[in-house]
């Protein structure tokens, strides 16, 4: 009965951990990031699933958040207005698509800076990180996000101030 009672515990802990896991496509960290300095923008295109990854990140200790990169859509995606159902899914994923996936130009940029990302970074697709340790290779790595970064220079000032913020928070 001991040995149940433990197993179910080191299970709950596991649901636990994973709850506090944030899925990122690899070109995201650096918006999350921005957008934990200045607030996410009015008229952005994942507004919505910024915002809810943003809530997470504030509600919860910052020991406690791991980031799993991933290829297909993510927690940011889930809230696009422009992702949609569709039955041949897209490179994003399956079950869904969106504008993005469908017009090559942006494909390719992505894909560009995602493989920059994983250079910069030393990740790759499944890697998980703590947020906090992921905030310090960034600090470390990527310290400017240049005009061949997306997003670009407009975002330098709030990336700088979420980098800050992230770093000295204490939980």
């Amino acid at each position: 009965a001991r040995e149940l009672g433990r197993a179910r515990t080191d299970c709950r802990d596991e649901e636990v951990r994973i709850l506090r896991r944030i899925r990122l496509r690899p070109y995201h960290p650096t918006y999350v990031v921005a957008y934990y300095g200045d607030g996410v923008p009015a008229g952005g295109r994942a507004r919505a699933g910024f915002e809810a990854v943003q809530r997470r990140i504030r509600e919860t200790p910052l020991d406690e958040i791991e980031i799993e990169i991933v290829r297909e859509h993510d927690d940011v995606c889930a809230g696009c207005i422009f992702r949609r159902e569709s039955a041949g899914g897209s490179l994003w994923g399956q079950r869904h698509t969106c504008t993005s996936a469908e017009d090559p130009k942006i494909i390719a940029e992505v894909e560009r800076v995602n493989e920059k990302m994983f250079r910069l970074l030393g990740l790759g697709y499944g890697s998980v990180i703590g947020l906090r340790e992921l905030v310090s290779l960034l600090r470390e790595k990527l310290p400017v996000i240049d005009d061949d970064m997306l997003g670009g220079r407009p975002m330098q000032e709030s990336y700088e101030k979420g980098l800050a913020a992230l770093a000295t928070r204490r939980d």
